[in-house]
């Protein structure tokens, strides 16, 4: 029961940087010390970053740290983490190969995906864990990246109890994304806001958290699509500006417009100075190259049904009752009303959303 909680914990910090760290997968890692609890819960951010476990290692190090008042460590570990991205990695490693080994001897490692055996932009995950020597890890499910593969062996070759079977379903499907680019060298999101009653032209629609985490994905991504109706009504910017870091808040990814009619991309000031490509047909669009991002409604996502490989709804818990398709005239049309969301339960395929209404 325990390992399965802890697991789902990693599984669903992960979910936080869905995409985010393409071409890589989104990964979890969670330890978890029989004396303290939970001592780091970390997720792989970017490419080019430290990878969950590498996270998880640091963190859960500084921790336990802490409780043997190293405050010198505290402060060299906190200067490794400053350094930029593509620096890091291979710093922690080397500090903790130095300094934390034994530190996690009675410790369990959950990871949603078995620890990467390769060296690419950072070492392989799995010799660090070797060396960190945790008591046991719990590892969602295996790398289907063949180059990455076979930490499980490694580890268990190395007197390290590995288990496996736990979650496994729940770790596929986070890595849909990250497979979808391996199959296919490319993978294609459908985004769309709406409110509560599917109404999704009303306004500014996201909260700032959501707008963040759009802004963030649109700069690893290499090109959004709308359609010419969102160009021309909503004169949408396109860009990454609410990105925060370690994302690029001044990327600018390919835009591609996709309409019947004549349309100039001057029409919209944001583009006076940035290309655009209009696009008369699906055929024509760049789906298949890179981090795709589709922004639009459902005539959009209709149109465009055999070049998407996922679909995020972003659904605010507030709706306008002029914008119902049967308003009660007796309704306050300017009025918006608020709900709060409690749960969520999955029902084969539909999803149900639990709110208290304040």
């Amino acid at each position: 029961m325990l390992d399965t909680l802890l697991l789902q914990c990693a599984i669903n910090k992960a979910w936080e940087y869905q995409t985010l760290a393409l071409p890589n997968p989104s990964v979890g890692a969670l330890l978890y010390a029989p004396q303290y609890g939970i001592i780091s819960l970390q997720a792989h951010q970017k490419a080019g970053a430290p990878h969950a476990e590498v996270l998880a290692f640091a963190y859960g190090a500084r921790k336990l740290f802490a409780h043997q008042g190293k405050l010198d460590l505290i402060t060299h570990l906190d200067s490794l983490l400053s350094l930029p991205l593509t620096q890091q990695s291979e710093a922690l490693h080397t500090f903790l190969i130095q300094n934390a080994q034994g530190l996690f001897q009675d410790c369990t490692l959950y990871v949603t995906l078995e620890p990467c055996t390769h060296f690419g932009k950072t070492p392989p995950c799995v010799e660090l864990t070797k060396a960190m020597r945790p008591k046991r890890v719990v590892i969602g499910t295996s790398d289907p990246h063949t180059q990455a593969s076979g930490g499980t062996k490694t580890l268990q070759q190395a007197g390290i109890e590995v288990v496996r079977g736990i979650c496994e379903e729940a770790a596929q499907a986070l890595l849909y994304p990250f497979v979808c680019w391996q199959h296919n060298g490319y993978f294609r999101l459908f985004k769309l806001a709406m409110r509560i009653n599917g109404d999704y032209t009303s306004g500014q629609i996201s909260q700032k958290a959501t707008q963040i985490f759009t802004h963030n994905q649109r700069s690893v991504s290499d090109t959004i699509i709308v359609s010419g109706e969102t160009f021309r009504t909503d004169m949408p910017r396109l860009d990454s500006r609410f990105a925060t870091p370690p994302y690029d808040s001044t990327h600018t990814p390919n835009v591609e417009i996709l309409t019947r009619s004549t349309l100039t991309p001057t029409i919209n000031p944001h583009f006076t100075s940035r290309p655009a490509k209009i696009c008369h047909s699906p055929d024509s669009l760049d789906t298949h190259k890179g981090f795709c991002i589709i922004e639009g409604g459902f005539g959009l996502l209709a149109t465009l049904q055999q070049d998407i490989d996922m679909v995020l709804l972003h659904i605010a818990p507030n709706f306008y009752p002029n914008a119902l398709p049967h308003a009660s005239s007796n309704a306050t049309h300017d009025t918006l009303y608020t709900l709060h969301l409690l749960h969520t339960t999955s029902h084969t395929g539909d999803i149900s959303l639990w709110f208290k209404n304040p």
